[in-house]
């Protein structure tokens, strides 16, 4: 049985950025994963194949979950934790989510491939912070990436 996972565990002041460009869903993924590379260190290449691997779970089914919420996530190799990364976009993008509304909110997980209970976990954790209307609009209301962190990380603790 592991620990349960909370959205602080998996994520970090440097990996919330209100404003990520991106015109569509593809852009997007790609800005977030260049993003999530950078602040891990990773090269060009681990940039690119995490692209990959995020487009690849994405053509098995949206994970726009509705309400203007994405949860795009993948499972890397190389990895030793969980790292979260939540994204407040300049404006609504099509996610292809079930509800057919555009998306503003996305929180992105990259997974080591070892760890499907805490990827499961967490991403229950988050899928439940952003059932709540009240939720949503506060983190829309975010001006700046630390806000925006410490927004998600107050929300969490108020469940």
């Amino acid at each position: 049985m592991t620990d349960i996972m909370r959205i602080s565990d998996v994520l970090i002041p440097e990996l919330a950025m209100c404003d990520l460009n991106g015109y569509s869903k593809k852009k997007v993924l790609e800005n977030i994963s260049k993003f999530i590379a950078q602040e891990l260190g990773a090269n060009q290449e681990q940039a690119f194949n995490l692209f990959r691997s995020m487009l690849a779970r994405e053509r098995l089914g949206s994970t726009g979950i509705g309400e203007g919420v994405a949860i795009p996530h993948c499972k890397v190799m190389g990895l030793k934790k969980v790292h979260g990364c939540l994204i407040k976009l300049n404006f609504s993008i099509d996610f292809d989510a079930f509800d057919d509304q555009p998306v503003d909110l996305i929180f992105a997980l990259v997974v080591p491939h070892e760890k499907n209970d805490e990827h499961l976990e967490t991403l229950s954790k988050i899928a439940h912070m952003f059932h709540k209307e009240s939720s949503r609009q506060q983190l829309r209301e975010c001006n700046n990436n630390r806000q925006l962190f410490d927004t998600a990380i107050l929300l969490e603790q108020t469940e």
